[in-house]
């Protein structure tokens, strides 16, 4: 065997191996989204594909006054819960926990909106302090 033939040889297999040799079924798996798609904060971190599953994906979102952000589910029971931290400005958020689903809002103000889950993060009484743990906010320009 000379090396062209070899080396032939090896294409084959390595294509065999990668299910380029027809026939038969894929396994192929497309690669999981690298965040969540514009304007939109997954609520449980991960999308379903990893990822912190108390947590908002992104935790700071910045968009354009006027912009309608979706708060979309991806597992587990959370709250949107807005508060006010040094007079910034509130939204209805959704203090039943919620498992499922989306939840939108259009931010027509500028300002930094604030939000946490009332089971994954901690306020200060009084709404003085900035949410820990599991806590996001909504810059809008």
């Amino acid at each position: 065997m000379n090396i062209r033939s070899g080396l032939s040889i090896l294409g084959l297999a390595t294509a065999l191996a990668c299910g380029g040799g027809g026939g038969g079924s894929s396994s192929y798996t497309p690669p999981p989204p690298s965040g969540p798609p514009p304007n939109t904060v997954w609520v449980g971190g991960g999308g379903g594909y990893g990822g912190g599953t108390t947590a908002f994906n992104p935790s700071t979102l910045t968009v354009t006054a006027g912009t309608t952000v979706t708060f979309s589910w991806q597992g587990g029971t959370h709250t949107v819960t807005s508060y006010a931290y040094n007079g910034s400005p509130t939204f209805p958020g959704l203090p039943a926990g919620q498992s499922s689903g989306t939840y939108t809002y259009q931010f027509n103000t500028p300002g930094h909106y604030y939000y946490y889950c009332t089971y994954h993060g901690t306020l200060a009484a009084g709404g003085t302090s900035q949410a820990m743990g599991m806590a996001g906010e909504v810059v809008v320009n």
